[in-house]
């Protein structure tokens, strides 16, 4: 493998370059920073595995020395103290810190007998003196092997070593010798889109030193610093791509280069789609009527949802409409694996979605996983069995050099989830069109939507067709296949090795893929125009294009140019007859899942759509919604792709929190207004608090459903489910025994159907990660009595500020499921109407109070609730305004109170001017007599309470008054 290692310097002196070049060159800035060719091979060994076998341990290639990582993926780095004091090792990432005799001190997140490690907390890693960092990052523990590398072959004590191009060298081969390497530390995130003409960019000189010379540029522009070392640079933007270099020098010497990428789109004030996806498999069984179907697109509607992308061809080949005069694909409720039987045979999906959807002023659009005819995870085959030949033929190394179908392989036998057919054989197109025209025929759809229009991965596809036709298209570029496979990848062990042809490999499968849309955007046409419609032609892809070349697929305009400041692994595939196989041309609109789980990432894959598009196509950014549930994030990266594309994708429909999507679409805050409360059967003093009630299960969430949601929970096969019927018994437990124990072997699909009257509580944590399961799974079991309840009201009363003694509290609880609710307000039972609306009235005491609500069903404890609330200390001011807003008649009663009011008021005032003027005897004689008026007032109240004065508002104005007297706050009135 080709060195990676970088140092960023403009110039490079081989030493075998002539002295007269060198001379030329000295003349030149350069960096001081170590040699490092590019073709120079720097690895780390680990320690022998057995001394008595090898006295060499296994080794692995360095792909940075002392230079930034930020924005690259799976590498090792090493860093010296040239670079700095200290390394971020972030939560995931694998750091070994070695001495300045070469031997390890500490392993960070090291793994036990090859497992993956208990990943230990974000922290900094102190760079020995004459030592040295490594540090590790990928994405794939079980399949890459950066991370891997460093924590299974290193352990503290090894002495370990370094070579460059085969030699045993010492790190201070690495370093210049020279002190500390200047850097960049930017504030701004490496790619980005803004919609202005210019851009911020600011940061810090990283290891700056008061006494040397720095000179920072910007695409050769010089830039000021402070005497810090912080810096601030307007740059001026181009509409569409911007590269600006960032140039370090330090005392006349270039130390490092940092590239911004900076798409400029223009601010344009357009109305943003927003469509919702719905994902055949987990979701069409849930639609059992054609209410189902109204109910939910109002629920999207009003959520901010534009349109829907349905997915009327799922993995497995069935259609989600009926009219399938041209493939005569089954339909969907003819499917029979448990997680997805039970879509209901007497409604058209498709037809109905339509019918609502218009009616609503929502678009429709079909999406068709196109080459995709099988799920091997749920063991459905529409139509695949009939046709074997179409399957895909699989080159994997699992099979020891064997080409087989791919359910005959190794891969297909253990590991698959999809079936894919193979995109070059005219059988498969011609059937996947048909496909397309049907839909189009047969329903009034807005769009028709390529989804898994693609190849399945690199290892596909083989089969013969697919050598005939490769062959075909070398001799017409005067190229020739020599030896198959070997020509386009062989592998050692499990490592794929690139042969000769694999860029025309690559451009090959692009170019299939890119003809077959084509096609679909002719048989669009040609029923527009036929039949004067408007139906759009889109396409939905992931926006990892980096790595999307594997699949088969340019989704890049032809427009598009690589810069080598993009950092695509596969640079040499970036050719013109490459960029020609781009095919957004073909669409009127494109849709990128930007999946990843942080917003700087979901950014900047967004940027990186804009820079691939070229701005020649609209662009939506898919969000899937499993992995942005917080709903500060999922506010943040749906402002993200409103901004800076033209809308959104949600994915999908089974993960919509539509509460929480509302609130991100119209950039809110959103706040949960209601505590789902269920009550525990192994501690009856306590409850558990469940997430939602009738929303969508995610990672993280105890949910509870009702028969509101629909038949079932919809769920998959790896939570915990507590099923209670309508009286309030749970008669199923669903994976108990695997939560409690941590066994998963043998899972119990979810998706529990949910009894009339009772509900399911369906609880469900991130990979790995017990808490919410285990809670759910250690604390029912069958035959248990349960409640369950929601309350609300709670926020009305929230850390607010009230200038009253005296507060009616109210709220609302509903039970979910069998039950009659008791209240409790400090203490005191509350008053509970039918419709679950409850008051009490609290009294406060100045300052801050705590209200404490509990909840009962049946007996049952649900709830637990403590408010906090401020009440106002009581002045003459507020009686004042309490008593013009209460309810007394006659009239006459309430102007009587006023002048006695008044009166003490102006008592007040007299004895405050004989404070002032030191006259104590008088004042306190005035202020008595305050006192007193005040004294006859609350009197004169509490003969009329009930009678003439309503009894709350008499209260009130008693216990302020009572508050005054008793604090004698009027002193310094």
């Amino acid at each position: 493998m080709q060195k990676r290692v970088e140092v960023h310097m403009k110039f490079y002196r081989p030493l075998s370059l002539l002295l007269s070049i060198i001379l030329i060159f000295s003349m030149l800035p350069n960096s001081t920073l170590a040699e490092i060719a590019d073709d120079d091979i720097i690895e780390v060994e680990a320690a022998p595995i057995d001394p008595t076998v090898s006295v060499e341990g296994p080794r692995h290639e360095i792909d940075f020395v002392d230079e930034s990582i930020e924005g690259k993926a799976d590498f090792i780095a090493l860093y010296t103290e040239e670079f700095a004091s200290e390394i971020l090792v972030k939560k995931f990432w694998v750091a070994v810190q070695v001495n300045h005799n070469n031997q390890v001190v500490r392993v960070v997140s090291q793994s036990n007998n090859g497992a993956a490690p208990i990943w230990e907390d974000e922290q900094y890693l102190e760079v020995p003196d004459g030592g040295y960092v490594l540090l590790a990052h990928d994405d794939s523990w079980n399949n890459k092997d950066f991370r891997k590398y460093l924590a299974t072959n290193f352990k503290v004590n090894d002495v370990i070593k370094l070579r460059k191009n085969g030699e045993v060298v010492p790190i201070t081969e690495f370093m210049t010798g020279e002190g500390l390497i200047a850097g960049i530390n930017l504030n701004n995130a490496l790619m980005y889109t803004v919609t202005e003409a210019k851009t911020e960019i600011t940061g810090s000189i990283r290891n700056f030193e008061e006494d040397e010379n720095y000179q920072l540029l910007a695409n050769g522009q010089e830039v000021d610093f402070t005497t810090d070392g912080t810096f601030s640079h307007s740059a001026e933007l181009e509409k569409g791509t911007n590269y600006i270099d960032l140039e370090i020098y330090k005392n006349g010497s270039l130390h490092e280069v940092q590239s911004l990428v900076v798409y400029y789109k223009e601010a344009k004030a357009e109305e943003k789609e927003v469509f919702l996806w719905v994902e055949q498999g987990p979701n069409a069984r849930r639609f059992q009527s054609s209410e189902d179907i109204y109910h939910m697109l109002v629920e999207a509607k009003d959520a901010g949802v534009t349109a829907i992308a349905l997915d009327v061809k799922g993995v497995e080949g069935f259609a989600a409409y009926k009219e399938n005069d041209l493939t005569g694909r089954p339909y969907i409720s003819e499917m029979t694996s448990p997680s997805r039987a039970g879509a209901n045979p007497d409604i058209d999906l498709l037809e109905e979605f339509i019918k609502h959807g218009h009616s609503l002023g929502l678009e429709i659009h079909a999406a068709l996983n196109v080459f995709a005819e099988g799920s091997i995870a749920h063991d459905e085959y529409a139509v695949l069995n009939d046709h074997l030949h179409w399957e895909e033929q699989v080159y994997r190394y699992e099979d020891n050099g064997q080409i087989l179908r791919l359910r005959e392989s190794k891969y297909g036998q253990s590991g698959a989830l999809v079936a894919f057919v193979n995109p070059a054989h005219p059988e498969v197109r011609d059937f996947q069109l048909k496909s397309f025209e049907e839909v189009i025929k047969n329903y009034d759809v807005d769009g028709v939507l390529l989804d898994r229009g693609r190849y399945d991965n690199y290892f596909a596809d083989f089969s013969e067709e697919s050598r005939l036709q490769f062959e075909a298209y070398l001799d017409e570029r005067g190229k020739k296949l020599t030896n198959w496979p070997e020509d386009i990848f062989t592998y050692e062990g499990s490592t794929r090795i690139d042969g000769p042809l694999i860029d025309e490999w690559y451009t090959y499968r692009s170019s299939v893929i890119k003809s077959f849309t084509s096609e679909v955007r002719e048989l669009v046409d040609q029923y527009n125009e036929a039949e004067n419609r408007d139906v759009l032609l889109s396409s939905y892809v992931g926006s990892w294009y980096e790595s999307y070349y594997l699949n088969g697929v340019n989704w890049a305009s032809p427009t598009f140019e690589y810069d080598e400041r993009l950092q695509f692994p596969q640079e040499s595939l970036y050719t013109e007859e490459y960029y020609e196989t781009g095919y957004t041309d073909d669409l009127d609109f494109l849709m990128i899942g930007t999946y990843q789980t942080t917003a700087n990432e979901v950014k900047k894959y967004i940027t990186q759509g804009n820079i691939l598009t070229d701005g020649q196509i609209p662009l939506y950014a898919g969000m899937a919604l499993a992995n942005v549930q917080d709903p500060a994030v999922q506010r943040e990266v749906f402002q993200a792709g409103l901004t800076n594309t033209n809308g959104l994708m949600l994915f999908d429909y089974s993960q919509a929190n539509f509460p929480v999507i509302k609130a991100s679409i119209n950039n809110e805050d959103y706040v949960k207004d209601y505590q789902l409360g269920i009550s525990n059967p192994k501690d009856s003093s306590n409850f558990i608090e469940g997430d939602f009630l009738n929303i969508n299960r995610n990672d993280e969430n105890i949910n509870v459903f009702t028969e509101i949601f629909g038949p079932s929970t919809a769920t998959n096969k790896w939570g915990v489910e507590a099923v209670v019927d309508a009286s309030g018994q749970v008669v199923k437990m669903v994976n108990k025994r695997q939560a409690m124990d941590w066994s998963w072997g043998t899972q119990e699909d979810n998706n529990s159907l949910i009894p009339e009257g009772g509900f399911v509580i369906s609880a469900q944590d991130s990979s790995g990660s017990r808490e919410k399961r285990q809670l759910v799974a250690n604390n029912y079991n069958i035959g248990d009595d349960v409640r369950a309840a929601l309350l609300s009201g709670f926020l009305n009363y929230e850390g607010q500020m009230f200038n009253s003694l005296s507060v009616d509290f109210r709220g609302t609880v509903k039970v979910v499921g069998p039950g009659e609710a008791e209240v409790t307000v400090n203490g005191i039972s509350a008053n509970v109407e039918e419709n679950g609306d409850f008051s009490s009235v609290v009294e406060l005491q100045p300052g801050t109070n705590e209200i404490e609500i509990v909840v009962y069903v049946d007996g049952l404890k649900t709830h637990h609730k403590v408010v906090q609330m401020t009440a106002a200390e009581p002045t003459l001011e507020t009686v004042r305004d309490l008593l013009e807003v209460s309810v007394i008649n006659p009239e006459g009663i309430r102007n009587s109170l006023f002048v006695q009011l008044r009166n003490a008021e102006r008592d007040f005032s007299k004895a405050a001017e004989f404070r002032e003027e030191g006259k104590d005897k008088q004042a306190e004689k005035y202020e008595n007599n305050g006192y007193g008026k005040l004294e006859e007032i609350k009197e004169r109240v509490k003969n009329h309470v009930g009678k003439h004065i309503d009894e709350e508002d008499a209260s009130e104005l008693i216990n302020m008054l009572q508050y005054i007297i008793e604090k004698r706050t009027m002193t310094d009135y």
